[in-house]
């Protein structure tokens, strides 16, 4: 199965926001397009787990499934079920916003909501060796859960694959490289003279 992006599909849950009020405390917005929760007027982004876009296609051996569609529908299910929390973690090498929003662990109910996507299969652990929740993503994957059923191919795999794959590509881009020495070992003898 392969993960990828469509343009210009059209998912029910890609347009819309839905607020739903968490254990009548505050209400927690999810918005699938913006890839974001609200809680209290801040948008948060769930740090080591990123969930696909909500008008992903997963390619099984038959079909395409909408798991973009599907695993923001499952988050939404989630946080209907208890107390939202949502901690911003500060990074000292970037900014700490990305599209108006912050880095978090989330909690429900005091356990973790990052942890709970990726163990499920409805999000991708971060692809860095030290990243969290590597483990949670092998059990989820060794139990086909969320959008590991049917074999899928996280997306960095198969891009990798098919880039490799590309001799034509690789030729290409060594004829773009070779042109643009030429051109600045040419525009440096012509400053030269």
């Amino acid at each position: 199965m392969r993960f990828r992006s469509v343009i210009g599909a059209a998912s029910l849950c890609a347009g819309m926001a839905l607020t739903i009020p968490a254990s009548g405390e505050t209400a927690v917005a999810v918005h699938p397009a913006r890839g974001v929760l609200i809680l209290d007027d801040t948008a948060y982004r769930l740090d080591g787990a990123s969930l696909p876009q909500p008008d992903a296609l997963c390619q099984t051996n038959s079909d395409t499934w909408r798991c973009g569609e599907a695993a923001w529908t499952a988050l939404q299910n989630h946080v209907t079920s208890g107390r939202i929390d949502c901690r911003p973690l500060v990074s000292l090498s970037a900014s700490t916003s990305t599209m108006d929003s912050l880095r978090a662990e989330c909690t429900l109910n005091g356990a973790s909501l990052n942890t709970w996507l990726v163990r499920y299969g409805w999000a991708l652990a971060d692809d860095s060796p030290a990243a969290p929740f590597q483990e949670e993503e092998m059990q989820a994957q060794q139990e086909a859960l969320g959008i590991w059923r049917d074999g899928f191919i996280p997306p960095l795999e198969w891009r990798a694959a098919a880039s490799s794959e590309c001799n034509v590509c690789s030729a290409r881009h060594e004829s773009i490289l070779r042109s643009k020495e030429t051109r600045q070992q040419t525009s440096a003898h012509g400053d030269a003279d």
